[in-house]
């Protein structure tokens, strides 16, 4: 649904003053490139959760997949000519803001107090550089323990490091990183799975759970998942849970207000789809959020303060 920047800010802020859950409006979902069925997305857009409503950003220059996004820095990603810049989205317009130091695609990322860590990814799967605002040049940092193409990344929320999950090559495994390099193995998946998504969260108690959830089997009929996997803090293993309203791959995931929301994705027939779900915690389950203006696969996510000046550009 389209919605003028004045109408997006004034429901969201009416859901504020009236949710008993008013902090989780305060940030919306950002939504960049990807494969829409007909090409590639140039398409910027911002999701409200709490009103289900979209408005969109101007476009990327061209269109991306298989890249990253940290709020209005987008990283990466195919075609070729794509996988070793940044562009930044400044004064209404998306501009060349960073040279890596390698080409990345289907890598992760993660912002630390360093600046953003760029991991892995299909030309060079066991690299890592660091990308900082105002320096054009990306630093190259540690070394990978393991090859984690298509691999979902979440961070952990007690600590200062990030928790990769599955992959092309490593499609159970589950390993921790700090700014230095590997810490640790966690628990293997029960399901092999890349393409998937993931996200962590914080339960009252003050608990982490571990979420990840869809993707694919990478096996010989391409089998896409539906299932959800959980690992709760103190547990030695993950748990199947509630899965997703049908099998999905591409899908991508983060943590809004406390709470795990996946985007878009591919069914088994290859349709790409546009629901936002979120997961909910004390019962366990997927429930729709929303719809995206248009549908989404390999895409990138992140969040948006609405009151960040790049909202006087959506539309």
């Amino acid at each position: 649904m389209v919605l003028s920047l004045t109408l997006f800010l004034s429901l969201s802020s009416h859901q504020i003053l009236s949710s008993p859950a008013s902090t989780r409006a305060e940030e919306c979902i950002i939504i960049s490139g990807g494969d829409g069925g007909d090409g590639l997305h140039t398409s910027v857009q911002v999701f409200n959760p709490s009103t289900g409503l979209s408005c969109s950003l101007p476009s990327l220059p061209e269109g991306r997949i298989y890249h990253t996004q940290d709020g209005l820095m987008v990283c990466g990603g195919g075609p070729s000519d794509k996988r070793q810049n940044c562009v930044t989205f400044t004064s209404g317009e998306w501009v060349l803001s960073h040279t890596l130091v390698n080409q990345r695609m289907v890598h992760n990322g993660w912002m630390t107090d360093q600046g953003l860590l760029l991991l892995g990814g299909g030309n060079h799967p066991f690299s890592t550089e660091i990308v900082t605002a105002g320096v054009e040049q990306g630093v190259e940092s540690f070394a990978m323990k393991y090859d984690t193409r298509n691999a979902c990344s979440m961070p952990d929320l007690k600590s200062d490091s990030i928790i990769v999950t599955g992959g092309y090559q490593t499609k159970q495994q589950v390993s921790r990183y700090d700014i230095n390099g590997f810490v640790e193995d966690l628990p293997d998946l029960i399901v092999r799975r890349a393409y998937h998504s993931c996200g962590s969260y914080l339960r009252a108690d003050g608990s982490q759970v571990l979420l990840v959830a869809g993707g694919s089997m990478m096996d010989w009929m391409n089998t896409y998942l539906d299932s959800t996997e959980v690992l709760t803090e103190g547990s030695s293993a993950w748990t199947l849970s509630s899965p997703l309203p049908r099998a999905l791959s591409g899908l991508k995931g983060l943590n809004l207000g406390g709470r795990v929301y996946m985007t878009g994705g591919s069914d088994q027939e290859n349709n790409k789809r546009d629901e936002v779900f979120v997961w909910l915690d004390e019962e366990q389950v997927w429930e729709e959020a929303g719809n995206l203006k248009t549908a989404h696969s390999i895409h990138a996510v992140s969040t948006i303060q609405m009151d960040d000046p790049a909202m006087e550009y959506c539309s």
